[in-house]
């Protein structure tokens, strides 16, 4: 394998010589001799590839071999690349670490010369090592291109018709749906044996999304930080409206305490489903669980090849081994992979193939994964001679050398698996290996992934000449996942693979071949037990997780070609000269912290840089000296926005090579960027005409990604002229910020054939015409347009439109209809601010797929379409309207799981007998005149969560709701004492969250049943803890702002099953805690409370307290020696917080 990685770097310096042939002139014998050797030398790799398994000396020729190329391609390029410079003349610098001479023709001349001895003497070698002369032939078995078609289909489910899954996921989601004593239910078993796509199955099938309202995937992995595990969990939990970049912010910033407390909470109150992937070990549950509750509305899916994960005294537990597969189920497998066809008769399976298949899968062990990535291989083999070859070498392509077939399943499985790396071309070798880049279930930007290919010029010339970057790297992924190497899966919005990650068993091997052929160097930190260090001459270099980085101290490689940091935050960039670093190829500082906010000016020394990000870096200064980096293909200047003005130099006009190009969102009014030459680009973001001529755009005719902003005075026929050429646009943005942009025409005419996404944000009164507007568009969002006519006529006739978001001030008409069968593909369609729409009509059969509807701050809309409002909607939020009644349209809407009703009109609100049969969450917010809200028996049979906020008129709850788990209540001001419920309603009522409400309900009407209670900013007078206290099944309580008084009395026998109480900002001065009280309490946070004397002296009796968290005012007193610790010292961890 590594003879024919070096072939493909031979045959790029050999493509280096040919193509600037004419820059080498005076030295031309010299070039043409080292041609000559260059084509002798890949004549022995592929016998040299062959025979390095079993000789040393012949493995340690191909390492020669690859450093002589290696350092040719560097010097040549080196020379080339200041020669179109100007400035190698008269240079006499020695390039030490290369040994050799960059400078005039007379020593290139010399320098080629050394090549070519070096070249003779190691192929002098090979030889007398029994390393022969092989005819280097790639041409391709010939095949019928329909033969050929059919075995490269992929098959239409990728995952849901795996073999033997169905009856695995029926037994997996009754334990979720229908089987309440398990809470914790886990996968386990050896890798590769299908455990993730089977709780992948679980996770999406329809009834248990039905069961949960909130859904939770996390994968673990050996490596995991508990932070990042929390902050991901929390990331899917939260609505899907909070889902923006300040609330990403917030959670990336919250501490570990904070993000239990969120999760506790969140968890307590919810109906939700966590899967946590590929856990490792039981240490490492045991740090990730105290975010679960005692509570029973959460259930929790693990995945583990440790059957000792949760201890399995646990009586909630259930523990699900699969099998491996039969031979039977295996071949069954096998087939589908290897022979992806429709139709038997299209295809017929030779005699011999057949035999050897049932022979090879043998070596797989029922393993579905080896099964699917040996079909995967063997699918683009096309004749019995390849199988034939395959199944007599499957021994001897093994995963850490030669063996024989004794070993278990798992040493077979990756035989099969690093056979497949061993049987992919040379270019997609390179491909695999960068993925080992990245962490474990790390997600892979497939974008970025194309453009890091590019840039270390992976991609084959007869793939790249002319074609889009994107396009390219599209089809090298689409190879490895048909290859089942890699998983990935199509974008529905934009038909493209947009992420990609590993099994971890591919990974395994992805990092094994990466170490076998030095291809790269991970520093991980923490550091990681799946890190290797490589020597010092591998070429890449990759820092997993940093927070200081110092590139003078920490990095001392001068050949180093790629420098990638992979952080999910910020870090401190120390050090950032980087002039021993002139061959960089590729440098990622994603999220850095540089010094000073200015980007070294030494940057411009890197001339063979292709791939500089910047994105998210903390930087405000860009160098004049990056205008010397002409081969940069991918530029990302989307810097943070820390800085309200950034300077970007007026360089980049001579970067003709650029693909993609980032801009600031702010740069220097001043600035003025000439971008005209970029006539390669196939991605602008954040084009500004406050810095840049709309006429610069003309002439980029490959863009197919453009977001603009539109500053200075613009008309429309300037914007129209500058991009309407731009035929290959599949998503355009365009953002009027000031260009007072008028006009009275019919619209812009957007003639992109290939427009996927447009977002304006524009004046433009009338719409384009249907046969005007791009017909693929998937995704459309319009604001501040004005338009004067109904657009949905228009609209509605796009066939292939998923999204559809008209926003503030996007339509200023009164009446908007949507016609029969209109929308035939639309799943989301979101209304907001349209001050004057008062009236909406649906026809029948309008809108058939839509999912979710959200209706914003449309005062003057008074009625929902009565009659046809899409009866498959599951979610809708209606906020900020006109809408005296909504409820008997909604309540006919027999798939509605989610509802929220907020500043609605409506003084009585009655929800009829039958209605919303599968409603499951209800959020009731800000409805100031509701006065009486009534639910008739058999209404909202399911629901699960109720959420009033602001109610302020609503005296009372209903009666009702059978299935109610969690009630949320906040400023419901005019309540009566037993608003919440009556004796024997809400049966299965656990959490209550209170929240600025002026007194607690009575004793008599607090459910019995309670396991969580919530009170927050009550500031009532009267001792909570005497109701409390009653509650025989509560086990968490949580007291923040929400008592006056000045004494606080738990008594003896209170509490009997409480295990967690937080209490912070309460302004009581006493706390007594009598012996007896709490006698299950295992965790206890008593946060700032200024005017709290002493912690009570009951503590010493609470046993069971395994965690205290105190403020820092305790610390002298609490700690050994101090007057109070006698109270705490039973205590195994005992903290103080700020």
């Amino acid at each position: 394998m590594a003879g024919e990685l070096v072939s493909f770097a031979v045959n790029k310096l050999w493509d280096l010589l040919s193509h600037e042939y004419t820059l080498f002139q005076g030295v031309e014998d010299q070039v043409a001799e080292l041609k000559s050797d260059l084509n002798l030398l890949k004549s022995f790799l592929k016998d040299a590839d062959a025979k390095k398994h079993t000789s040393a000396l012949v493995r340690y020729c191909v390492e020669e071999i690859k450093d002589i190329v290696y350092d040719a391609e560097d010097v040549l390029e080196t020379f080339v690349q200041k020669e179109k410079l100007g400035t190698t003349s008269g240079i006499r610098k020695h390039i030490k670490r290369l040994t050799c001479i960059v400078p005039d023709r007379r020593e290139i001349a010399l320098y080629i010369g050394h090549v070519s001895k070096r070249i003779t003497r190691v192929i002098r070698d090979m030889q007398s090592f029994g390393v022969q002369q092989m005819i280097v032939d790639d041409y391709m078995h010939p095949l019928r291109n329909r033969e050929r078609e059919i075995r490269r289909t992929f098959p239409k489910d990728n995952e849901s018709g795996f073999v033997a899954l169905e009856e695995n996921v029926k037994k997996l989601v009754g334990y979720f749906v229908e089987e309440d004593n398990y809470q914790v239910v886990s996968i386990t078993g050896m890798g590769g044996l299908g455990k993730t796509t089977l709780a992948r199955q679980v996770f999406n099938h329809d009834m248990v999304t039905k069961k949960f309202d909130k859904l939770a995937w996390v994968s673990v992995s050996q490596d995991f930080t508990l932070k990042n595990v929390w902050q991901n969990i929390l990331g899917d939990l939260k609505p899907k409206e909070e889902e923006t970049k300040e609330e990403e912010k917030k959670i990336l910033e919250m501490t570990e305490y904070t993000l239990q407390r969120e999760l506790y909470q969140l968890l307590e109150m919810s109906k939700s489903l966590i899967v946590l992937d590929d856990i490792w070990k039981k240490e490492d549950w045991e740090v990730i669980k105290p975010i679960f509750p005692p509570t029973k509305g959460w259930k929790l899916l693990l995945t583990s090849r440790n059957e000792s994960i949760v201890a399995p005294t646990n009586t909630k537990y259930f523990n699900f081994k699969p099998e491996c597969l039969k031979t039977d189920d295996s071949w069954k497998l096998f087939q589908r992979i290897a022979f992806p066809i429709n139709d038997a008769s299209e295809f017929e399976i030779d005699e011999e193939m057949e035999k050897l298949g049932e022979k090879m899968i043998e070596h797989c062990g029922g393993l579905p994964l080896a099964i699917k990535v040996l079909g995967g291989m063997l699918a683009e083999k096309y004749t019995s001679h390849d199988w034939r070859r395959l199944s007599e070498n499957i021994g001897s392509h093994l995963v850490g050398g030669r063996t024989n077939f004794n070993d278990d399943n798992n040493n077979s499985c990756n035989y099969v698996l690093s056979l497949s790396f061993e049987e992919l071309p040379s270019y997609l070798k390179h491909c695999f290996l960068y993925l080992a880049h990245f962490p474990e279930d790390y997600e892979i930007k497939v974008e970025n992934l194309s453009y890091y290919w590019a840039a270390e010029e992976i991609f084959q010339p007869r793939h790249y000449d002319g074609e889009i970057i994107r396009d390219v790297g599209d089809v090298y992924i689409e190879e490895l996942v048909r290859r089942n190497m890699v998983i990935s899966e199509r974008d529905v919005k934009t038909s493209r693979f947009e992420t990609c990650h590993l099994h971890d068993m591919m990974r395994e091997v992805c990092l094994l071949k990466a170490k076998e052929e030095n291809f790269l160097q991970i520093t991980s930190n923490p550091p990681s037990t799946a890190n290797f260090q490589s020597t010092v001459t591998s070429r890449r270099l990759v820092y997993q997780y940093p927070t200081t980085l110092h590139v003078e101290k920490d990095i001392n490689n001068p050949k180093l070609r790629s420098l990638v940091v992979v952080t999910l935050g910020s870090w401190n960039m120390a050090g950032s000269s980087f002039t021993r670093l002139e061959l960089l190829r590729v440098l990622d500082l994603v999220q850095a912290k540089l010094k000073g906010g200015k980007l070294a000016s030494c940057i411009g020394k890197l001339i063979h840089l292709r791939y500089l990000s910047l994105e998210y870096a903390e930087v405000t200064h860009i160098p004049y000296s990056l205008g010397n980096l002409k081969l940069l293909i991918y530029l990302n200047l989307h810097i943070s926005l820390s800085s309200r003005s950034n300077f970007v130099p007026n360089v980049l006009m001579g970067m003709q090579e650029l693909r993609y190009l980032a801009l600031p969102s702010l740069i220097e009014r001043k600035t003025k960027l000439e971008l005209s030459n970029l006539v390669k680009l196939e991605t602008l973001e954040n084009f500004s005409t406050k810095n840049s001529s709309l006429e610069d755009l003309r002439g980029m005719v490959r863009l197919r990604t453009l977001t603009i902003e539109l500053i200075e005075e613009t008309s429309l026929e300037t914007l129209a002229a500058s991009i309407g050429g731009l035929k290959y646009l599949e998503k355009l943005e365009i953002d009027d910020l000031g260009s007072k942009m008028r006009t009275k025409e019919a619209g812009i005419v957007f003639d992109f054939v290939h427009l996927k996404r447009l977002r304006l944000e524009l004046y433009m009164p009338r719409l384009s015409k249907e046969q005007h507007f791009p017909s693929h568009l998937t995704t459309l969002y319009l604001q501040h347009c004005r338009l004067e006519e109904d657009p949905m006529p228009i609209l509605e006739k796009l066939l292939q439109l998923k999204e559809l978001e008209l926003g503030h001030k996007s339509f200023s008409g009164k009446k908007m209809v949507c016609s029969s069968c209109g929308f035939p593909q639309l799943q989301k369609l979101s209304i907001s601010g349209l001050k004057e729409w008062e009236d909406w009509k649906v026809e029948e059969s309008s809108m058939p797929l839509l999912l979710t509807l959200n209706i914003f701050d449309c005062r003057k809309l008074k009625q929902l379409p009565d009659e046809h409002l899409p009866s498959h909607l599951t979610a809708i939020s209606l906020k900020k309207c006109g809408l005296e009644d909504p409820i008997p349209t909604l309540e006919r809407l027999v798939h509605l799981k989610e509802l929220s009703l907020s500043e609605l009109c409506g003084r009585i609100m009655v929800c009829t007998g039958g209605g919303f049969p599968q409603l499951h969450k209800l959020d009731l917010s800000e409805l100031d005149g509701l006065e009486e809200w009534i639910v008739e028996d058999g209404s909202m049979p399911r629901l699960h969560t109720l959420e009033i906020r602001r109610c302020l008129k609503l005296k009372k709850l209903p009666n009702g709701f059978p299935q109610l788990q969690n009630l949320h209540l906040t400023e419901v001001e005019e309540w009566e004492e037993g608003m919440i419920v009556k004796q024997g309603s809400m049966p299965l009522l656990h959490t209550l969250y209170i929240w600025h409400c002026p007194k607690l309900p009575g004793e008599q009407h607090f459910p019995s049943h309670l396991t969580t209670v919530f009170l927050l900013g009550m500031y009532v007078e009267e001792d909570p803890m005497r109701i409390l206290e009653k509650l025989l099944h509560l086990k968490n309580v949580s007291l923040f702002q929400s008592f006056s008084g000045k004494r606080m009395v738990c008594s003896g026998g209170g509490f009997p099953q409480l295990q967690k109480l937080s209490i912070r900002e309460i302004e009581w001065e006493e706390w007594i805690v009598e012996q007896g009280s709490m006698p299950l309490l295992h965790t206890l946070y008593i946060g700032v409370c200024p005017n709290l004397k002493e912690l009570p002296d009951g503590l010493r009796f609470i046993y069971s307290l395994k965690n205290l968290i105190v403020s820092k005012r305790w610390k002298k007193r609490l700690s050994e020696g101090g007057e109070d610790y006698y109270k705490v010292q039973h205590i195994p961890s005992v903290e103080f917080d700020d």
